[in-house]
């Protein structure tokens, strides 16, 4: 078999593939984040942390876990300074790109100064947003940090774009801090302690200005580019025509 041959099997390989693999785009309803984390001072007050540290998590809107606040862990605000060893002192809140300009920004940072009454402290928190006051829904959950006393440049700070699956509206941002060794909740800071975080303008970037994704249904990927479903069977057919061709030419 010769190489022109070959390379139309290839071709015909390729193609055959491509109508295997479609196009991911999320849905409407799904949740996609870019989600960053780390001490406050690890750049500068003016600055958004370091993009190549964004990860993404896309999750299907049929997995979107909620629970209502008084629920579970989400119960009435514990009184850490007096039942817990570690408790958040302060918290605030920052928005950033709103590229239509209408005053719904898709780039929060949540940031809040976590104390103990003893030496160290080894933690974790979980940011929750809400849109209507009762159903929060977990928007990321840091690493296990460790806090020194009640030192002042202990800052944590986590960032979140939401990408897509946010409606323009009015959201709350709870953050839970947990105890890294045995994971009980020790604290919680809201809108009941600031209200920085309540009532957030926010929406995801799609419906900020961002391009739409690609349709799934109507595009495949085949390494390079795409191909469009509708010419797929004339590609494969001119494929195929041409290995005959070339296989009728070598005998």
């Amino acid at each position: 078999m010769n190489a022109a041959t070959l390379s139309s099997l290839s071709l015909v390989c390729l193609l055959m593939t491509a109508a295997a693999v479609s196009a991911v785009a999320p849905n409407a309803g799904d949740r996609v984040l870019r989600s960053a984390q780390g001490f406050a001072v690890e750049h500068a007050l003016d600055e958004l942390r370091d993009p190549s540290t964004f990860a993404e998590a896309v999750t299907p809107a049929t997995d979107v876990l909620t629970k209502p606040l008084g629920s579970g862990p989400l119960g009435p605000k514990i009184a850490a300074a007096t039942l817990g060893d570690s408790y958040i002192y302060d918290g605030s809140m920052d928005l950033f790109s709103d590229r239509d300009g209408d005053g719904y920004y898709h780039h929060l940072r949540v940031t809040f100064d976590a104390d103990t009454i003893l030496g160290t402290a080894n933690l974790y928190a979980a940011v929750y947003l809400s849109a209507d006051g009762n159903a929060w829904e977990r928007l990321f959950t840091t690493d296990d940090f460790t806090i020194r006393g009640a030192a002042p440049d202990d800052d944590y700070e986590v960032e979140t774009g939401l990408a897509s699956g946010y409606s323009t509206g009015l959201y709350d941002v709870l953050v839970e801090l947990y105890d890294a060794k045995t994971n009980e909740l020790v604290d919680a800071f809201g809108p009941n302690e600031s209200s920085d975080f309540s009532m957030l303008p926010l929406e995801d970037s799609y419906r900020d200005g961002d391009p739409p994704p690609p349709d799934p249904a109507a595009v495949v990927t085949s390494g390079g580019g795409a191909v469009d479903w509708f010419s797929l069977p004339a590609l494969l057919a001119a494929a195929a025509w041409a290995w005959r061709r070339r296989s009728a030419a070598a005998h």
